[in-house]
């Protein structure tokens, strides 16, 4: 009966979108979904009902004359043709389906509601999977005046929603999808609303925007428009995380010599690496010391050396202010061959990549290596670390420093009470605080531990340890200790990480191969994948919002590694 209704209403010219937008449970969207037939062809159907879902044909004259277009990465739209037959509204075949997105919008005019007139505009989106990385890449908040931008990120989807291109809050969020209760939320300050998915399949996700702005068409006065904004979009099965491997984007020209131990940071576009150790495993000595900086531009080119400095491993090289800033480590005394004679430095040095020159700075109050440093603010912190004076019993620093870079005179001021003392840690900014991340005990072995320093209280707080990552154990037959595959301690994880943060996440990775992120509430850290190397001793760095850089580092297996990776983030 209802749908005999509806027919009629059709038939008689009445604005049959309006009068069903008072009831959310009888209310029609515009849907679009790539459908590939046997034959590996490829059309896009258009619903338009309450999902991404077939639902009367009749209803689909009412959206023939909407504009449809293919947009594939930065490219301009290219439209499409559509058929209206008894059955479908669709395209014909379609090339390329799987590296595009498809947009559509059409203007349903002025509704008159009985208590409200207003215009009604409908745009609509869909492409490849929500995994694939086509839904970053391509821009459509040009084109779509309400626009959602949805992710998978951890079992949730989220979808941020834009309004002429600018984020929108507390705009009305819809979704429904394969085993799962309707979803019904309002976005973030900065856009966004997620929803946790149910089974794999086509989600339904729609989006509106009241836009207060009285006007007129075609002889009619409107008190407000009504933007409505639809995506469907396939979710696959989730792989174990043991399973995902983290996407290579891209890989730069290899080190032109494996290292371990040494300092990275990327500054003004270019990747920088300074000293380290080339040498085999536990060998030390000043030839297996480099003392180059070397330079290669991200978007392209060649390694250079550019610089020489001290021999050095075990240092930290941070970046600020279009700078670079070599920090401590130590210096192999002994010749090849002979017994080591290793020694801690203090030395602190800038870089102008302008001038090509080193500058010294105020030493380390004490000699430092194995530890690591980052910029808040603008400031270099300094935790972590030892110092080793040759035959000398080897000091471990229970001692943290920061340095003012804005300040006329620059000087080392300590921190506070601090709460741990170990090395080869990792050392972060993240939301204006300092992590020190994992690491060696003096007593108690390899840790996951970390310590959080809030530069604005002067105070240290206990943060969450890194995720265990799931493996059979084993007891080791001499001390009974709980050990991993390969007779690693379990707190191995820690030791030789390398961090940092971009686009508001905080990442690690670690020496058994996994890419771990600090959840949003800073409680917890979760395995986001498996790396596609597994290395310690190396570096973790920024690229861009979507992209960190893997150099240098080891693995107890295979030795050094001389590839340099760009990995996509999700």
């Amino acid at each position: 009966m209802m749908n005999m209704i509806h027919k009629t209403l059709a038939v008689a010219g009445l604005t049959l979108a309006g009068l069903l937008i008072p009831n959310p449970a009888e209310a029609h969207f515009i849907w679009l979904e790539p459908v590939t037939s046997d034959d590996g062809t490829t059309t896009v159907q258009v619903y338009f009902g309450e999902d991404a879902s077939p639902d009367d044909p009749a209803y689909l004259s009412r959206v023939k004359d909407m504009q449809l277009s293919q947009v594939s990465n930065d490219a301009e739209p290219q439209p499409l043709q559509l058929t209206l037959t008894e059955e479908a509204l669709a395209t014909g075949p379609v090339e390329h389906a799987g590296t595009s997105l498809f947009i559509a919008s059409h203007d349903l005019g002025v509704m008159n509601r009985g208590d409200a007139v207003f215009g009604l505009r409908y745009y609509a989106k869909t492409g490849p999977a929500i995994t694939s990385d086509v839904w970053e890449k391509t821009l459509t908040s040009d084109d779509l005046r309400l626009d959602i931008a949805p992710r998978f990120e951890g079992g949730r989807v989220m979808v941020k929603v834009s309004f002429d291109g600018k984020a929108v809050e507390g705009a009305q969020v819809v979704a429904s999808g394969p085993g799962m209760d309707d979803f019904e939320g309002q976005t973030t300050s900065d856009g966004v609303a997620s929803f946790e998915i149910a089974d794999p399949g086509l989600y339904s996700i729609r989006a509106r925007q009241i836009e207060n702005s009285p006007g007129e068409q075609d002889g009619q006065r409107y008190e407000a428009v009504r933007h409505y904004t639809s995506v469907a979009v396939a979710i696959p099965q989730e792989a174990p995380i043991e399973e995902k491997t983290t996407v290579i984007a891209r890989t730069l020209p290899d080190l032109p010599q494996p290292v371990t131990s040494f300092g990275g940071a990327i500054c003004e576009g270019a990747l920088y690496v300074y000293g380290g150790h080339t040498g085999d495993a536990h060998s030390y000595s000043m030839a297996e010391q480099s003392n180059q900086l070397w330079r290669i531009e991200l978007d392209g080119g060649v390694w250079e050396a550019i610089a020489e400095g001290p021999h050095l491993q075990g240092l930290a090289l941070v970046t600020h202010g279009g700078k670079l800033y070599r920090i401590g480590g130590f210096t192999a005394k002994n010749a090849e061959g002979e017994d080591h004679s290793l020694w801690s430095q203090d030395s602190v040095a800038s870089f102008d990549p302008k001038t090509g020159e080193w500058t010294e700075l105020p030493p380390l109050p004490e000699p430092r290596s194995s530890h690591d440093a980052a910029v808040v603010g603008d400031t270099i912190y300094v935790a972590g670390g030892w110092t080793l004076a040759g035959e000398a019993e080897n000091v471990w620093h229970d001692t943290a420093w920061a340095m003012d870079l804005s300040k006329d005179t620059l000087e080392w001021k300590p921190l506070p009470s601090v709460p741990f003392c170990r090395r080869a840690v990792a050392v972060a900014a993240h939301q204006d605080k300092l992590y020190v991340i994992g690491g060696m005990q003096e007593e108690g072995g390899p840790t996951t531990k970390t310590a959080i320093f809030d530069p604005a209280q002067g105070t240290w707080s206990e943060g969450p340890d890194l995720a265990a990552v799931p493996e059979p154990k084993e007891a080791d037959s001499e001390n009974g200790e709980s050990r991993g595959r390969g007779g690693m301690p379990e707190g191995i994880n820690g030791f030789g990480a390398s961090a940092f943060a971009t686009n508001g996440r905080l990442y690690v990775s670690t020496i058994k191969g996994t890419l771990q992120r600090l959840s949003e509430d800073g409680q917890s850290w979760e395995i986001v994948s498996r790396t596609p190397t597994a290395r310690f001793f190396h570096r973790l760095l920024p690229v861009d919002a979507h992209h960190l850089l893997v150099v240098g580092g080891a693995n107890m297996a295979t030795g050094k590694f001389e590839q340099v990776e760009v990995l996509r983030i999700d």
